[in-house]
């Protein structure tokens, strides 16, 4: 792994952050919420990027304060998740009596299949996964996945809320993540560390049958 990674909880749900460390450039993943702490861990550097899985209040609750700071910073979200950005319905936010709003149009949409340049001359790879919300999206490179709240460690992300559907996110999860090779390292958007094999083996909600 070419680069540094780094795990924070944070916002009210403890969702994870993923803080990945190119020297004195930094990408974060899912910035959910506590913009102060994650300020502190970006100090001096630049932010070069933030990438979105989806669109869920607890995955964009920092992105206003760290743009304010860090303007250069593209954010990144599938073009199907856009919307959820600034509309605290889709967002789920209003339900939490939240201001959960990001008003600018990202940098950039996001399709499945499209390659994020990476500082050190790597790239993540989108892949829409489709199921927790419609246009989630997990990121993939170097052996490792940043799945988001499509798939956890040895569950799935809940189906129940708007735009959900559960047969949609495990036919994603069985034709799109598990066809990776089985020492993936998969970093979820919540909870712990896992991987492809222990998930294909483990996982009660996709049966232990791939």
């Amino acid at each position: 792994m070419p680069f540094r990674i780094v795990t924070e909880p944070v916002g009210p749900v403890t969702a994870n952050c993923h803080i990945l460390e190119f020297g004195e450039q930094i990408i974060l993943i899912d910035p959910g919420g506590d913009p102060a702490i994650l300020l502190r861990r970006i100090g001096t550097r630049t932010l070069s990027a933030m990438l979105i899985t989806h669109g869920h209040y607890d995955h964009i609750g920092a992105l206003g304060a760290l743009k304010k700071r860090h303007p250069q910073a593209a954010v990144m979200i599938h073009r199907t998740e856009a919307p959820f950005l600034a509309d605290p319905d889709l967002n789920l936010s209003g339900h939490f009596g939240i201001d959960g709003r990001y008003e600018q149009p990202p940098e950039r949409l996001l399709d499945h299949g499209d390659r994020i340049a990476l500082p050190d001359g790597g790239a993540l790879t989108v892949i829409h996964t489709p199921g927790h919300t419609p246009g989630g999206v997990c990121f993939h490179g170097d052996g490792v996945l940043f799945s988001g709240d499509t798939l956890f460690f040895e569950s799935v992300g809940r189906c129940d809320l708007p735009g959900g559907d559960d047969k949609t996110l495990l036919a994603s999860i069985r034709e799109r993540l598990f066809t990776l090779p089985d020492d993936t390292r998969v970093l979820p958007g919540h909870m712990n560390a896992t991987t492809i094999g222990h998930e294909k083996r483990h996982n009660p909600f996709l049966d232990g049958d791939i």
